[in-house]
């Protein structure tokens, strides 16, 4: 099937530029082109200035993005893009309205607009047509993107449609018309998201007000004889709810602006209640550099009682986290090595800072993301980044620990590189008992 409103995509030639006008021509034609997608970069039935009697819009808009690029960098975003535009082309294939399909554009950010000719059809019919198609488009796009990224999609985002038909008005430019159209489903998908925001932020208020949450510990152990060198605290929300997963408890927290509210819960949750087996090795637990910094975190009373509960204690502080400050972050950290805290950066190797958080800080621990570990005995460049790592941690006195440990291949390669300590399900998952603990 050839649309035909969609714009195929032009690469700019390099060659010395013609007359001021081709060269424009060509500058136009790049910028109403998403580079990502390959599509055009506005609603446009592409027929010129003919009238359509009836025009359908399906807008799909993809939602919660602030927690997906916060954690993950614009890579996946971008990732995210090409499999939706790929998912909607595929799904319009086998539309029932696929030959009234007229083109699809992205609007650059994340909304996603198909446009239909439905002069043939009665006015009185078009959301009847129109509200099934959306709902298909969207279940699509959900089902290719769990397939693709796993749990990442189903916690952090989400798709929203709307849709809206505009007849023809002869009094009014057509392009104008279409946009009226345009503008009342964007208005449509924004309500759905609107309120399914304003439910997660109020589930997420009912689970602090109730302190719902719950501890699960993880084994990091030393990879030439298993043992117990401590354990790493993961919080969870109540089982089987939307806000279980950590990574959703979090995007939903910076939705609400409740970030401090949940981490000092966190914190709370994890110390009210030490299993014996915890307490016998280091505990690491993650924090914010916001939470870090904040006064009542620092309060002294508070460190003593943080102290008292497990004295070797390790903050895990993310590389994926931007310090703006290094010079005013290194010196509360220093206070905090002053009470007894000792300090890992964490996701080591898959964040904004690459090296300069690491240099900057000096953690007495270093652990390796799990990108980096995932497959490392079929990888040579992952293995040279480890050996790097192991070098750098050797010149600051940084022990490094591996993430996402799941295969005997790859304890192996991380064993035979000289890793001394790891995690991951391989070596035990996350549990909310311990064998040992009361």
């Amino acid at each position: 099937m050839k649309p035909r409103g969609e714009r195929p995509l032009r690469l700019v030639p390099t060659a010395a530029p013609g007359p001021v006008a081709d060269v424009e021509r060509l500058r136009l034609e790049r910028l109403s082109t998403d580079a990502v997608t390959g599509l055009p970069l506005q609603a446009d039935p592409g027929v010129g200035f003919e009238r359509i009697a009836g025009i359908g819009i399906v807008y799909l808009q993809l939602g919660r993005f602030a927690g997906v690029e916060s954690l993950y960098g614009w890579e996946l975003y971008d990732r995210v893009l090409k499999l939706t535009a790929a998912s909607l082309r595929e799904d319009l294939e086998i539309s029932a309205l696929r030959s009234e399909y007229l083109s699809l554009s992205f609007n650059g950010c994340d909304g996603f607009c198909l446009l239909f000719d439905l002069s043939g059809r009665p006015a009185s019919r078009h959301a009847a047509l129109l509200e099934p198609e959306g709902r298909r488009f969207r279940q699509g796009v959900l089902r290719r993107l769990r397939q693709a990224l796993g749990r990442i999609a189903v916690d952090l985002m989400n798709v929203y449609v709307g849709v809206a038909s505009v007849a023809d008005d002869p009094r009014v430019r057509p392009s104008r018309n279409l946009a009226r159209g345009v503008l009342e489903a964007v208005r449509a998908a924004e309500a759905h998201q609107s309120d399914a925001r304003k439910g997660r932020v109020e589930s997420l208020k009912t689970l602090l007000s109730r302190r719902a949450l719950r501890t699960v510990w993880q084994p990091v152990l030393a990879l030439s004889d298993r043992r117990v060198l401590g354990y790493e605290a993961l919080i969870r929300g109540p089982v089987g709810s939307d806000l279980e997963k950590p990574d959703a408890l979090f995007t939903v927290a910076r939705e609400g602006d409740m970030l401090l509210e949940l981490e000092n819960l966190c914190l709370e949750t994890i110390f009210s209640s030490l299993p014996r087996a915890v307490r016998s090795g280091i505990l690491f637990v993650n924090a914010s550099a916001r939470l870090l910094t904040h006064p009542v975190f620092l309060d002294e009373r508070n460190l003593i009682e943080i102290q008292r509960a497990h004295p070797a204690t390790v903050i895990e502080v993310s590389e994926k986290e931007i310090v703006w400050n290094y010079a005013a972050f290194r010196e509360v950290l220093e206070r905090l090595r002053g009470a007894g805290f000792r300090f890992a950066i964490d996701d080591a190797g898959s964040g904004y800072s690459g090296l300069e958080t690491i240099l900057q800080l000096r953690p007495e621990f270093i652990k390796v993301a799990d990108s980096i570990v995932r497959n490392v005995h079929q990888d040579a460049i992952k293995r040279e980044v480890l050996a790097s790592l192991l070098s750098l941690g050797r010149q600051i006195g940084a022990t490094l620990v591996a993430e996402g440990i799941e295969s005997e291949d790859e304890l192996r390669s991380l064993a035979a590189l000289g890793l001394p300590y790891g995690q991951g399900f391989l070596l035990g998952k996350p549990a909310a008992r311990i064998s040992g603990a009361p």
